[in-house]
């Protein structure tokens, strides 16, 4: 094997005096570090990340987007759509003509969130009979009767359908889980630091290429596998000021649909609070 093989310096030279940790270099939509997104909505970026526009310029219409937050905020008035995360536990109840009662009932863990608008989904995995399975539900469908947050935490990666790869065990999720109590108000979010364990190579996907921090170790994997990882890694992507611009939604486009966002979840938490009242008069 030759020596530089396994050399992974990048073959751009980058300037001594930028640093990754540039304002300029890490973000293109802060201005020198400072953010327009007031602390109160900070948040929402991450429990409500369908209502950003899609990315893809020649695909970007103002008013039908504006059209489609007000659809989904309709919608919402009508299912509680509580928040959750990647690696959330959830239950969900769906109309299902063909089940006894109508109604289909299943728990399992959030491996993945996809899609913009009323298009947006998320993926829920278990293992049922020794069999794993996986079922996408679009997130506005109407024939979603409940969502029920059973345990709401984040993992180490956005995606977890490194699963499908890894030991059963990390799959297993029974259907009469206990729900958590309710977070408090302005409690953060926990962080599940687990990191799983993969069955032996080969895999249906190159997790060796994706630096996964909730792995514990890739077992035999092929040395040229990883050289090959090597060879496809950009190093100077990270200084691309253009690359980043086209690939986030500017803060002042943000802003004012955070805004928009904030004041229907205040409305529904004073819903809520006020059911909760009734419940203890009751």
């Amino acid at each position: 094997m030759r020596k530089d093989a396994l050399d992974r310096s990048p073959r751009v030279k980058v300037p001594a005096n930028i640093q990754h940790t540039d304002p300029l270099v890490v973000s293109a939509r802060k201005s020198f570090g400072k953010t327009i997104i007031p602390e109160e909505m900070a948040e929402l970026r991450f429990a409500y990340p369908e209502f950003l526009p899609t990315k893809e310029f020649e695909h970007k219409s103002p008013i039908l987007e504006q059209i489609v937050r007000e659809d989904m905020i309709k919608r919402r008035c009508v299912l509680d759509i509580p928040e959750f995360y990647v690696g959330s536990i959830l239950s969900v109840t769906i109309t299902d003509r063909w089940a006894s009662g109508k109604i289909s009932k299943f728990v399992g863990i959030c491996i993945e969130r996809n899609g913009q608008g009323t298009f947006a989904n998320f993926t829920l995995r278990n293992r049922v009979d020794g069999q794993g399975v996986e079922i996408r539900y679009d997130l506005y469908n109407p024939v979603i009767q409940e969502i029920q947050v059973l345990k709401l935490e984040k993992r180490l990666d956005d995606n977890l359908m490194y699963l499908r790869d890894a030991l059963p065990e990390y799959s297993e999720i029974p259907f009469d889980f206990p729900p958590e109590p309710p977070r408090k108000p302005g409690e953060p979010i926990p962080v599940n630091p687990l990191q799983v364990e993969m069955k032996p190579w080969p895999w249906t996907q190159k997790w060796e290429r994706k630096n996964l921090k909730g792995i514990k170790k890739l077992p035999n994997v092929p040395d040229y596998n990883y050289i090959r990882t090597w060879k496809h890694d950009n190093d100077v992507a990270k200084y691309d000021l253009m690359l980043e611009y086209r690939s986030h939604i500017s803060e002042e486009e943000q802003l004012p649909i955070w805004d928009q966002v904030q004041k229907h979840h205040n409305s529904i938490n004073e819903n809520r609070d006020l059911e909760r009242r009734k419940k203890l008069i009751k």
